[in-house]
């Protein structure tokens, strides 16, 4: 029979006398934790110059290059870059320049910007920036708005002024919400920018997404479409557990072209019924369905109407998240924005037949971003690029989009060195020599 011992941290030293492991706020742990980096050339495994370390908090490890020259130097400098991500989260410690070095943190960290509290307005005054989609705002203005972290959840919130004052007393008012009555409460009474990300193909994975605003606190918007067509749409059932993004997607839904949001329901079990009963022409499930696996949901559906198209979406803080969501892909992925107008875009060529089959709303898929990417069907891939692992794949994708090495381990939070060993193994598998040859490998798939 196994016992439960109490655990203790730290070692136990010769004569029974327990050796207590330094905390966090020790320097000789962090001392233990910087190291330099080594990369092999001609053969030859050399090591870098400057130190790095590894810092995990709240279920997340990335690692940082530091700009100091000594051990202890370093120890410090990631001492306090380990106490700004836990302050102020993990966008902040991002946002101290590479080679700034420890001067920069601890200025950051100093009265000036972190010295000031979470509840004081000056601190939001600071952290105000302009959103860049604003075409879901139904407010025709320009302002603010601050992203709330607490708790290890975060989220964007307009602030409805482009006043630097009143922007930070609204931040600090939704702020002093979250923290004394809650993320559900704060949800409620505050308007909240989300990002909607269909999911029209599995292999690639192929989504179109935008940015929308709840429209929590504010007066209910007119559901009825911008410019009504000319014969009833196609009706589109949306299942979405949280009550202001369902209201939100009802409204946005009704006006994509050709298309009205009749029902929406809260769960999979008040749809399941009514579904089979008044079929609609097309259904949207949230990928985070509360009762079970959306992919189980469907695939019940599936056996009880065999031609309802229906796809999953997913709900996000911002447009980031749809990508760090994911997991297991290995066709690589097309992730194309959009018009709060045109999320159905890759459907419309379906719309000219009366009823929407799963095959014919396929092809309109499949031609869409085919027109754009040219991507292959699964088992048409160009001889290498199956055999890429889904890291391979995201890093050719970056290369695509014309990142640097050391954007692309900025953008997956990895060492330069990884991207580079990763490219040297693309370039194996492709037999290939240079980035260019890769590239045109890649996009001639």
């Amino acid at each position: 029979m196994s016992k439960q011992r109490p655990s203790a941290r730290g070692r136990v030293a010769p004569g029974g006398s327990r050796q207590v492991a330094p905390g966090r706020d020790s320097a000789a742990l962090w001392r233990r934790r910087v190291f330099r980096n080594t990369y092999t050339r001609n053969g030859r495994t050399l090591r870098v110059r400057r130190w790095s370390v590894k810092i995990q908090h709240r279920g997340r490890r990335q690692t940082f290059s530091l700009a100091a020259a000594s051990r202890s130097e370093a120890a410090r400098e990631a001492q306090d870059l380990y106490h700004m991500i836990r302050t102020e989260g993990w966008l902040a410690a991002r946002q101290v320049p590479r080679r700034a070095g420890l001067g920069s943190v601890r200025a950051r960290a100093g009265p000036g910007r972190a010295g000031w509290s979470k509840f004081d307005a000056r601190y939001w005054r600071e952290r105000l920036i302009h959103p860049k989609y604003t075409e879901a705002r139904l407010r025709r203005i320009k302002e603010f708005s601050a992203r709330m972290e607490h708790e290890g959840i975060d989220h964007y919130f307009p602030l409805g002024t482009d006043d630097p004052d009143q922007a930070a007393a609204q931040a600090l008012k939704i702020y002093d919400t979250i923290v004394t009555r809650g993320w559900e409460v704060c949800f409620q009474q505050f308007p909240r920018e989300i990002t909607v990300a269909i999911f029209w193909s599995k292999s690639p994975v192929a989504c179109t997404y935008t940015t929308l605003f709840t429209f929590a606190g504010e007066p209910e918007p007119n559901p009825s479409p911008a410019a009504e067509p000319a014969r009833p749409g196609k009706r589109v059932f949306v299942i979405e557990a949280d009550a202001e993004v369902r209201r939100t997607l009802v409204f946005w839904l009704g006006r994509q072209p050709g298309f009205e949001c009749a029902r929406a329901f809260q769960s999979a079990e008040e749809a399941r019924e009514l579904i089979v009963r008044e079929r609609p022409d097309l259904l949207l499930v949230n990928r985070a369905l509360p009762e079970m696996p959306v992919a189980e949901f469907l695939e019940r559906l599936q056996d009880r109407l065999p031609d309802l198209p229906a796809f999953p979406y997913g709900i996000y803080q911002d447009s980031d998240h749809i990508f760090i969501s994911l997991s297991g892909v290995t066709s690589g992925y097309i992730f194309r924005r959009r018009r709060p107008t045109e999320l159905f875009e890759p459907i419309r060529a379906a719309l000219r037949q009366r009823i929407l089959s799963p095959k014919e709303v396929s092809h309109g898929i499949r031609d869409y971003f085919q027109s754009l990417f040219g991507f292959t069907l699964p088992g048409d891939e160009t001889p290498g690029l199956a055999s890429l692992t889904a890291r391979e794949q995201e890093i050719l994708n970056y290369v695509s989009k014309g990142f640097l090495d050391k954007e692309i381990a900025g953008a997956l939070t990895i060492s330069i060195w990884t991207v580079h060993n990763h490219l040297k193994h693309i370039y194996e598998k492709l037999k290939v020599h240079s980035r260019t040859e890769a590239l045109i490998k890649y996009l001639q798939k």
